[in-house]
């Protein structure tokens, strides 16, 4: 049985260590939380050296506006700072730093030394820990930290560190996201002697894709698409990769707020799924983006390293960018042209599924529903299905059903097919409704207004949600049935329908099920869902299918 021991206060040089645990978790981060020192001094010029792995020596020099001489050895201890002086301050942190723990946590685990000099100063003060009396050295305005022998009294730790090549590439990896936090910074790092970045202020937007080439590559600034959008407090701003540029690995991922670097989890899930549907499962988009909201909304006091960030409305700020990013999006996918597919340069041992523009991967299709690797396709095993030959242009597919081919026009069979879904489901009214995560506005006229009122169950019904808002009408919900459509467009033509005639459930359902017939958006994944799920029985005698035989083909190319 063990012997209860008393309580004990910890010697400060074990806390300070401790301390160091929670935020000190190799060079990079010693490299995170002097830079950040540096911007909160409001630094214009940040160099940065490293030795070896940055277990010998990282140092941080700046021309900030310094730190007092009286103030060195208070700058060294445990929860000092110049930041915050009042709890009410916690609820508007505009600094990087705050706690007053980074530069003793990593005193403590390291051989530190500190130089500063502030702008009415004669000559720059050094010390080397709390205790010392500063020395006046020879140094320009702004503070040096010379950070060596990292771990140096934690063995343990110092062996858990990765390989120097691993550790060099999360330092250049946490340089480069803190260079893209602050376009109005120079940054240089050297490591072992070899200038590695050199990033002169960027203040146009010219300059800032030059920094942002030398970070995410050249390839990512041709494609990038900038956008910016508000909404009332918030303000949502950046590059957004195009999604022909989706990468194997998450490595192009920045997302700032308040010019604070942020690696949130759920942020990142946030932007992947407004990216899901068009880009294949298991790929990654690559994006730069800065986020702006007010301080009083967002709490970054929640981990030591402040990557991550709690809001005060989570569902709302989750739901302005997945919209912010979704738009801009569904805007690139409508002005950029379609690439061909292979088949422009058919070759018999070639047999794509969709253009290049999507690269949908059908390896996971149902049985039955193949894809041939070779020109003639072998007998499917079941009669009701159908291989794919080809998809043309993302408009057509060229299918084999033993013994014939046939052509069909994915636009119109797809339509088709959304129609006879509908009309089923509005057998069983209401509709199921899905709500939209951040209401939309939509201008509209008194008619309309007063026709919404008037018509406000049977739009219920129909799983719409629509309230007067001043001069326009705020959309809640929509049926989810119809959620593939574009939303202004979709309420704007309800709205015209009821407030020009005295519609009732029927004639709604037929209106609707029409607009969603004659819906322009074909997307890669209702392709792929129709050609999994439809059988061959199901497209004979169609209009919208052709049998591919001599007389059709000899027809394409007679006088």
């Amino acid at each position: 049985m063990l012997t209860p021991k008393r309580i004990h206060a910890l010697p400060l040089q074990l806390a300070n260590q401790i301390a160091a645990g929670e935020v000190i978790e190799r060079p990079a981060s010693v490299i995170k939380e002097l830079v950040e020192n540096s911007l909160d001094a409001s630094a214009t010029e940040i160099d940065i050296s490293i030795d070896g792995s940055g277990s010998q020596l990282i140092q941080v020099r700046d021309n900030g506006f310094g730190i007092h001489p009286e103030d060195l050895g208070l700058a060294l201890s445990r929860h000092a700072t110049s930041k915050i002086s009042s709890s009410d301050q916690l609820s508007q942190i505009s600094s990087l730093g705050f706690r007053g723990e980074a530069l003793p946590s990593i005193s403590s685990v390291s051989n530190l030394s500190l130089i500063s000099r502030q702008a009415d100063s004669e000559c720059g003060w050094q010390t080397h820990c709390e205790t010392d009396l500063p020395e006046p050295v020879p140094h320009p305005t702004g503070t040096t930290v010379a950070v060596r022998d990292l771990f140096f009294n934690l063995p343990a730790r110092r062996r858990f560190l990765r390989s120097a090549r691993t550790e060099q590439q999360q330092i250049l990896t946490t340089v480069q996201r803190l260079a893209l936090s602050r376009f109005d910074i120079r940054f240089q790092c050297e490591l072992n002697g070899q200038l590695k970045l050199n990033l002169p202020i960027a203040q146009t937007e010219a300059q800032q894709l030059a920094r942002i080439g030398k970070i995410c590559g050249q390839n990512f600034v041709k494609q990038a698409l900038y956008f910016e959008q508000q909404y009332e407090f918030i303000s949502i701003k950046g590059w957004l990769g195009h999604i022909d540029a989706h990468r194997p690995q998450a490595d192009q991922q920045y997302f700032f707020i308040n010019g604070r670097v942020i690696r949130d989890r759920l942020i990142s899930q946030v932007i992947r799924q407004a990216y899901a549907d068009l880009i294949p499962t298991g790929r990654h988009p690559a994006y730069v983006l800065y986020m702006n909201i007010p301080l009083d909304r967002v709490d970054v006091n929640v981990h030591p390293t402040k990557h991550e960030v709690r809001f005060r409305e989570t569902r709302l700020i989750h739901g302005l960018i997945h919209r912010a990013i979704s738009d801009e999006l569904q805007q690139q996918t409508k002005t950029t042209p379609l690439r061909e597919s292979a088949s422009a340069s058919f070759k018999p041992e070639v047999a794509e599924t969709f253009s290049e523009y999507h690269k949908h991967d059908f390896s996971g299709l149902k049985a039955g529903v193949s894809m041939p690797t070779a020109f003639s396709p072998t007998q499917s095993t079941t009669q009701d299905r159908f291989q794919i030959i080809q998809v043309l242009h993302q408009r057509f597919a060229w299918v084999y059903s033993g013994p014939q081919h046939y052509l069909i026009d994915l636009k119109q069979a797809i339509a088709n097919s959304r129609k006879q879904q509908f009309v089923k489901q509005l057998q069983q009214l209401p509709l199921k409704s899905r709500p939209i995560l951040v209401p939309l506005s939509l201008p509209c006229s008194t008619e309309q207004q007063f026709a919404v009122a008037e018509h406000q169950t049977l739009l219920n019904t129909f799983g719409f949600d629509l309230q007067e808002n001043g001069d326009t009408i705020l959309i809640k919900s929509i049926p989810i049935a119809l959620a593939q459509l574009d939303l202004k467009t979709l309420v704007g033509q309800v709205l015209q329908a009821i407030s020009h005639t005295d519609l009732d459930a029927e004639q709604l359902g037929e209106h609707l099920a029409t607009m969603l017939e004659l819906a322009d958006q074909l997307e890669a994944q209702q392709v792929e869902d129709w050609l999994k799920n439809s059988s061959i029985e199901d497209c004979l005698h169609q209009p919208w299918c052709q049998e591919l035989d001599l007389g059709t083909l000899g027809s394409l190319f007679s006088n």
